[in-house]
């Protein structure tokens, strides 16, 4: 009866894990930092305006010496299509965000490539300010410990920051 129960308990989890939705919960669950990959797309947030985004995501192109089959933007949502030499097709999508923020969402062929999707976001980040940068959320800072009364400096402690 024992058995029973744990393969009734993992059985969900086995079932998630082959439609990928535990590496979803998991990258949801964590938090961090503003770059995510989920289901084919490479989707990023930027301390910049659309119209910065998408004159860097043009010179990325231009970079990778892709070619630009659409390339459409107003003040809310820009986006941008092209292809590699080899055919396969990248659509990059941007979108407002609140506080002069924006979105990128790269997504290379039709299932996703990982690698090239992250090779054009780095071509794209070589062209704006350091700042555009994303900021990791939840970091952690060392708590300065206090002065120690013999001399021996103790471990440091750790605070999170949400």
């Amino acid at each position: 009866m024992r058995e029973r129960g744990r393969i009734v308990l993992l059985l969900p989890l086995i079932l998630a894990s082959g439609s990928g939705c535990v590496a979803l919960a998991v990258g949801a669950a964590g938090g961090a930092a503003g770059t995510a990959y989920v289901m084919g797309k490479l989707t990023e947030e930027l301390d910049v305006p659309v119209h910065r985004t998408h004159e860097a995501v043009v010179a990325a192109f231009r970079d990778l010496d892709l070619v630009i089959l659409e390339n459409q933007a107003d003040k809310l949502t820009a986006h941008v299509e092209g292809e590699f030499t080899d055919g396969k097709q990248v659509w990059v999508d941007i979108e407002a965000l609140p506080e002069e923020k924006s979105k990128v969402t790269i997504r290379v062929g039709l299932v996703g490539d990982e690698s090239r999707a992250r090779q054009i976001l780095d071509a794209m980040r070589r062209h704006l300010p350091p700042r555009a940068q994303p900021q990791a959320r939840g970091s952690w800072e060392p708590i300065p410990p206090p002065p120690p009364p013999g001399g021996s400096s103790p471990r440091p402690r750790y605070r999170a920051f949400a």
